[in-house]
């Protein structure tokens, strides 16, 4: 077994690689070949005041093609201040600035884990070259100019998809950090050779654009419906980020995959968090009620599915003047089993990684 770090990732992961083993896993899904559970949630209180709640993630995907199952795991302590006018969300593990992401990568012909990997590089990569194919499917491809909302780590790997799917020039980008936004439009500029310009606002960096990028942490809307322009393609991170009835305004609306699942009804601790995550919450009324709650409107669960564009069961782009929107999540957990199993196969294949006996994680007592 294989214990892989951010720094075996990098070495073996690149944008073209990422889009590669999303687009292949997305047809497999057609087939029937591939599947995967949703993210879920679980939050217990915590006691801490930097922090009041732990949470506790998982979402798994399986391929046959691959031959892997992949289970990602989160362990975050988190908080939602106002920060900049919005509420956004801040986590950690153990202290600020440390996280804790693992995958754990599964032989579907012996049952063995074969890997264990850090989780930040490749989820950026991962969320990124999601979008990338929200814009190779949809937008018009003559895009040439993005207008990016956000200056962090995904608004680079949303960036770097965009830029291999279409032959963009211009960058225009907002943060409410200025210093982000500064060392942000330098860098794009530099790694992908176009004109990068920092704009005053998020309405400025939109006005004419052909595709905007929303990439932030913030629980409340940053794009506005009557900011879309015919031919626009606009792309997200979460849903709280966008106006509820965005898919209903647009001409094309789709998400990346998979159901969404239906709330118990007679359960008043189970909902969904933040970005559409199912939840399940324990703690007082009150402690619970801080829990930044999404109530997903119909459009977004009745949206189709970039499964259901490449099996032909729902249409793309048919013109350029058309509208479209791409919800950039869903479908995590093959995503992730697709990504990892490219992953695991380079690092064991370039002698990266560290050996660890896989039969520290067998026994001989049935479970």
């Amino acid at each position: 077994m294989l214990l892989i770090n951010n720094s075996d990732v990098m070495k073996a992961l690149d944008m073209g690689l990422t889009l590669d083993a999303l687009d292949g896993v997305f047809h497999e899904m057609v087939k029937g070949d591939a599947t995967g559970l949703g993210r879920m949630d679980l939050y217990v209180p915590s006691g801490e005041a930097q922090a009041p709640y732990y949470r506790w993630a998982v979402m798994a995907g399986g391929s046959r093609g691959d031959g892997y199952v992949c289970a990602r795991m989160l362990s975050d302590m988190v908080n939602w201040p106002r920060e900049h006018g919005r509420i956004r969300e801040n986590k950690y593990a153990k202290a600020p600035g440390n996280f804790c992401g693992l995958l754990f990568l599964f032989s579907v012909n012996d049952g063995t884990p074969v890997a264990m990997i850090n989780d930040g590089y490749l989820q950026h990569m991962r969320v990124g070259g999601g979008a990338g194919l929200g814009v190779k499917y949809l937008s018009r491809e003559d895009s040439q100019v993005v207008g990016m909302i956000g200056s962090g780590g995904m608004a680079r790997t949303y960036l770097d998809a965009i830029c291999h799917v279409r032959k963009i020039t211009k960058l225009k980008a907002y943060s409410p950090n200025a210093g982000n936004l500064r060392n942000y439009v330098r860098e794009m500029e530099q790694r992908h050779g176009i004109e990068a310009i920092p704009a005053v606002s998020a309405r400025e960096a939109v006005k004419g654009a052909d595709i905007v990028s929303i990439c932030t942490s913030s629980n409340e809307p940053v794009f506005l419906n009557e900011w879309l322009e015919p031919g626009m393609h606009v792309t997200n991170l979460t849903s709280p980020d966008i106006e509820p009835s965005l898919p209903r305004v647009v001409d094309i609306a789709m998400r990346a995959g998979e159901a969404t699942p239906k709330l118990a009804e007679t359960s008043d601790r189970t909902f969904y968090a933040r970005a559409g995550f199912l939840a399940y919450v324990a703690g007082s009324d009150a402690e619970r009620n801080s829990v930044p709650h999404v109530n997903l409107p119909p459009d977004i669960i009745a949206m189709p599915t970039l499964v259901d564009l490449i099996s032909g069961r729902a249409k793309g782009r048919t013109k350029a003047s058309e509208t479209s929107f791409f919800l950039n999540v869903g479908a995590i957990g093959a995503q992730f089993e697709a990504v990892a199993a490219r992953v695991y196969e380079r690092v064991r294949d370039s002698g990266l990684g560290h050996d660890i006996p896989t039969d520290w994680f067998l026994q001989d007592t049935r479970d």
